[in-house]
């Protein structure tokens, strides 16, 4: 959105609830158009949708799924589209060059815009009311949606920390808690399934590092700019997610089975998880140094 706002455009922008929170307060933003996703299920749902909305000059498609195809194709406006070179992902065809981010910038060029942009999410001082922050900590990202994506030894990456002088705090959904099935020090804050979507962002924009699995997570540091270290397990850094190297960095074992799947699944081949087993807590936290 940072480079359509110095443009001079006028942003509308379409997401689904609960994500919506995150823009919520975003001046770039002239109308925030946030749906149920249940309400987006039929064919019919979508088509009543789109003659909705109303006429737009272009209309940015930054999903490339048949969603927002069929969204894009009932509203008027000229299409822009980004290149999101799914086949090629699915069928593990790795481009080392290939970023997501770059790959939304791409379609801007029709527009006259060129450079290079990060995300930015808007906070402000509501966000962080309440919140019991440190001094001097580290976030860790520690679920996933899948297994093969959650690395199991947080808790000792944790020790070493604290041990290093830093805290550390643990940010994400109940979900996670109930996922991972580590045993924390006691001095760690877990703040997994307490906190509000904001609420996780504003802490997050405070660390002096995140560390996380290839999660929301990871993705949230880089939009609050961040550093961020990504463990990468069943997936791949050349998907098109990894951290620029201005973002910060990722370990990826590069084992034969790797990836084992485009998104992540449940289970190991091996039955062992050895992508992310294979990876030690202090080869993580000398990297986490580092940076």
């Amino acid at each position: 959105m940072q480079p359509l706002y110095e443009k001079g455009f006028e942003i509308d922008f379409l997401t689904f609830k609960p994500f919506s929170d995150v823009f919520s307060k975003d001046y770039r933003i002239k109308n925030l158009i946030a749906v149920e996703k249940k309400q987006m299920k039929s064919l019919t749902d979508i088509i009543k949708f789109s003659k909705n909305l109303k006429n737009y000059d272009y209309i940015l498609d930054l999903h490339s799924n048949l969603r927002s195809f069929l969204i894009s194709f009932f509203t008027k406006g000229k299409v822009l589209r980004y290149r999101k070179q799914s086949i090629k992902r699915r069928l593990k065809i790795l481009d080392p060059n290939f970023n997501v981010l770059k790959a939304y910038l791409e379609p801007l060029k029709e527009l006259g815009i060129e450079g290079d942009y990060r995300p930015k999410v808007i906070l402000d001082k509501d966000d962080f009311s309440g919140l019991n922050i440190p001094d001097n900590f580290v976030v860790i990202g520690a679920g996933a949606r899948y297994l093969t994506k959650m690395y199991p030894y947080y808790n000792k990456v944790s020790e070493i920390l604290l041990k290093e002088g830093l805290n550390v705090v643990l940010v994400g959904s109940k979900e996670d808690t109930e996922k991972d099935k580590s045993v924390y020090p006691d001095n760690v804050i877990d703040f997994r399934g307490k906190l509000s979507l904001r609420q996780s962002l504003a802490v997050i924009s405070k660390a002096k590092l995140v560390i996380s699995n290839d999660s929301a997570v990871s993705h949230m540091a880089r939009a609050t700019g961040v550093k961020v270290l990504t463990i990468y397990g069943g997936t791949h850094p050349f998907f098109g997610f990894a951290p620029l190297k201005d973002e910060g960095s990722y370990i990826f074992k590069g084992l034969d089975c790797q990836p084992c799947h485009l998104h992540g699944k449940d289970t190991c081949k091996y039955g062992d998880f050895r992508c992310l087993t294979s990876i030690s807590p202090v080869e993580i936290t000398q990297k986490a140094l580092e940076l």
